[in-house]
């Protein structure tokens, strides 16, 4: 951007792009590096997969310990699935062990034990407190070149 000098006692223009255009810029990179980061393996890895599952007295515990593990506890993530499976198995619900629910959404032909964890009320900031629950569900998780990068829901 350059300044233009009008002389003593005059307001400076700004001339450059228009302010609207790039706030809108700004936004958009900002939401396809949002993109970008969502639809990852790694990520998905990293907060979905715990397997074998880690060790805890109960599911409170373990939640309160994988959240913060994971990086999920600051912000408190409101609520996060862990998938008690092997990562090879995960990825086989984007082929055949799985079937097309719509777009890139798939669900597993099998059952996988999971822990969801779910915010505590009044817990908003860390120190986040987190309850937890385990059972065997078939799950839908969001696939990008055969490799699960979202967990969807619990089926």
């Amino acid at each position: 951007m350059r300044r233009v000098d009008a002389g003593p006692g005059a307001a400076m223009a700004v001339k450059g792009p228009h302010p609207v255009l790039l706030l809108t810029l700004v936004l958009l990179a900002g939401w396809l590096a949002r993109l970008g980061q969502g639809a990852s393996y790694p990520q998905f890895l990293r907060q979905h997969v715990d397997n074998p599952k880690t060790r805890a007295r109960d599911d409170r515990t373990y939640c309160n310990m994988m959240m913060r593990r994971r990086g999920m506890a600051s912000p408190c993530k409101r609520t996060n699935t862990f998938v008690h499976a092997p990562a090879r198995q995960l990825q086989g619900i984007c082929g055949r062990a799985g079937r097309h629910a719509g777009r890139n959404l798939h669900n597993s032909n099998n059952r996988y034990r999971i822990t969801t964890c779910r915010l505590a009320r009044g817990s908003t900031r860390p120190p986040c407190n987190y309850r937890g629950g385990s059972s065997t569900r078939r799950i839908r998780v969001a696939c990008v070149r055969r490799l699960p990068v979202h967990y969807d829901r619990t089926l």
